[in-house]
């Protein structure tokens, strides 16, 4: 892992991969077998943050609103007040494995078509 600024002025690669969470590391991973691959991460890495590694400090990312803070808070265009993750390994290294489902009657008032293999329509 190297800072941007240590990045030589001019370099090409055959893949440029934007974000390093759940999907572009794994995608940066395979393709570099073959491939000279960029990842691309706006943030750090989760080691050098105790916040992350611990269980503890969970909160703390959230809470945390500094420059080097793995999360960062934004609101969205309809107003929703929302956190994303500012870290190598995305939402995964901030998230603590959360994971939440809309409630049958936001999907009815939303209007979204049923898939049949959900178990929410079941």
């Amino acid at each position: 892992m190297h800072e941007a600024t240590e990045a030589p002025k001019n370099s090409f690669y055959d893949y440029i991969v934007i974000g390093g969470g759940a999907a572009g590391i794994p995608i940066a991973t395979t393709l570099s077998a073959k491939y000279s691959v960029l990842l691309l991460e706006r943030g750090g890495s989760p080691y050098e943050n105790t916040n992350i590694t611990s269980a503890f400090g969970f909160v703390k990312n959230f809470a945390d609103t500094s420059p080097d803070s793995p999360s960062q808070h934004f609101t969205s265009s309809d107003g929703v007040i929302n956190t994303r993750a500012r870290v190598l390994g995305g939402g995964t290294s901030i998230n603590a494995g959360f994971y939440s489902r809309g409630e049958a009657q936001f999907i009815k008032e939303a209007r979204l078509k049923k898939n049949p293999n959900m178990a929410i329509y079941n």
